[in-house]
């Protein structure tokens, strides 16, 4: 698709715009106002209890046609549709609770996904995935045995109203990555969906997702319940490697999305993707018109999804495993993470890498750091050398804990008085809510430390 405003394409409006515009046509398929507070999730004006997931995704898909109908009057018709079958290489799937679709596909170990072999699921070390996300409950946790989940969903605010249509999978299995995708081709398949995919995932005790505790888990498990079972993996350990992601790489890239990290750690650049807020009307179209030719793009933006959890997983667990870490803020952030963990000895050893390297604004706290750990380790002259460093280096609080140093150790006032000017010259103008607290602490510091001085002089 080109870059075009969502003047120019429609499908690139959120959905409730998209239904708000309905909305203002001149003859709006019926009661689109009343549909709209349902399928968001609200409760109608009178009471009523919100219909069920299946009438309000017809009714939607009915009003969307009604649109399309008016927007195609005396244009040209539509092509014919194409059948899932033709292009996505899946089967039909049945259980007791009914028929859905199912895709198997797989890549050997040996593949790299970028610059990262697959095969490294097998040989992270035992403990490494508690260091990365600073759980000890995932002290034991083996990628290699872990299942790696992604949905693709028809909203993206979450709730009842929102359905997992398609759910991926991934596994190690001998010596291939596979991944499973569960395709629900209606909404009657739902049911028979969940068991397939909880039939699967019996065999497994470890999950990987990319902010999956604050989506993917909650929207799994409201759909089990809605159909009266219970999400197999609910309470298994779980890695969510958004937040490590973030804490190892945000101080350098721009966004922690997962596509973004696809291109700027692992070189892939994907080519026809599908912006992940148009997948909801992609399906709505699918269950309107039956054409696969938008929705096979759909499982491959799902089934790339999947790989390159794999192999970000991995990667993260290298840069802990092997501080491969080469720009300065990436060090600064690996010596945060090892820090959190308690691997004091390594984490020291990033923050004087980092600060060797250059790490620009994070000089400041990388030395502030290593202060703080000279004086846990009682070098309490060296900790203060340290302090007077970051502060020079543009670090406020490193004035603040020199000011400290001097006031109760070596009963230096007039030299803590003097950090506690620096510092505050740092922050004075800073409007944020670190500098207020910090120039607030420092002035009343300053005023105590006055009143010592006095008291010492009478």
């Amino acid at each position: 698709m080109n870059g075009s405003d969502g003047a120019a394409n429609p499908l690139r409006r959120p959905l409730k715009d998209r239904l708000r515009r309905l909305r203002r046509d001149p003859d709006p398929a019926p009661d689109l106002e009343r549909l709209e507070r349902e399928l968001l999730g609200e409760a109608s004006p009178d009471g009523d209890e919100v219909a069920s997931l299946k009438t309000r995704l017809e009714a939607l898909v009915a009003a969307t046609a009604e649109r399309d109908r008016r927007g195609r009057a005396g244009g040209r018709p539509e092509p014919p549709p194409v059948p899932l079958e033709e292009l996505v290489a899946g089967m039909r799937r049945e259980n007791e609770r009914g028929e859905f679709f199912v895709v198997d596909t797989s890549v050997h170990l040996e593949v790299r996904h970028g610059d990262v072999p697959l095969s490294r699921l097998h040989t992270v070390a035992p403990g490494t995935v508690s260091v990365l996300a600073a759980e000890a409950e995932l002290g034991d946790f083996d990628l290699g045995d872990a299942v790696f989940l992604d949905t693709e969903t028809t909203g993206l605010a979450g709730g009842t109203g929102t359905a997992a249509f398609l759910i991926g999978a991934g596994w190690v299995e001998g010596d291939r990555f596979v991944v499973r995708q569960y395709f629900m081709r209606d909404y009657h398949e739902e049911a028979a969906l969940l068991q397939g995919l909880a039939d699967d995932l019996a065999g497994f005790s470890r999950i990987v997702t990319y902010n999956g505790k604050a989506f993917d888990v909650p929207l799994l498990e409201a759909r089990f319940h809605l159909n009266r079972s219970l999400f197999p993996l609910a309470e298994a350990p779980h890695l969510d490697l958004l937040h490590p992601a973030r804490r190892l790489w945000k101080a350098r890239l721009e966004s922690c999305r997962l596509q973004s990290l696809e291109l700027a750690l692992l070189g892939l650049r994907r080519h026809g993707d599908i912006p992940g807020d148009e997948i909801p009307q992609v399906y709505f179209d699918w269950v309107r018109r039956r054409d696969a030719r938008m929705l096979a793009r759909v499982f491959e933006h799902n089934r790339q999804d999947i790989v390159s959890l794999a192999a970000l997983a991995v990667l993260a667990c290298q840069w802990v495993e092997e501080s491969q870490a080469e720009d300065p803020r990436d060090v600064y952030s690996l010596a945060r993470v090892l820090e959190r963990a308690h691997l004091f000895e390594r984490s020291e050893e990033e923050y004087r890498r980092a600060v060797t390297l250059g790490a620009g604004d994070l000089e400041g706290p990388a030395l502030l750091r290593l202060g703080l750990r000279a004086k846990r380790a009682g070098d309490f002259a060296r900790a203060a050398d340290l302090w007077e460093e970051a502060g020079k280096a543009g670090e406020p609080e490193g004035w603040r804990e020199l000011a400290m140093h001097h006031e109760h150790r070596t009963r230096d006032l007039e030299a803590a008085l003097r950090a506690v000017d620096r510092g505050i010259r740092v922050v004075e103008h800073d409007r944020d809510a670190r500098s207020w607290h910090l120039r607030e602490g420092l002035r009343h510091r300053r005023e105590r430390l006055r009143r010592k001085q006095a008291r010492r002089r009478e």
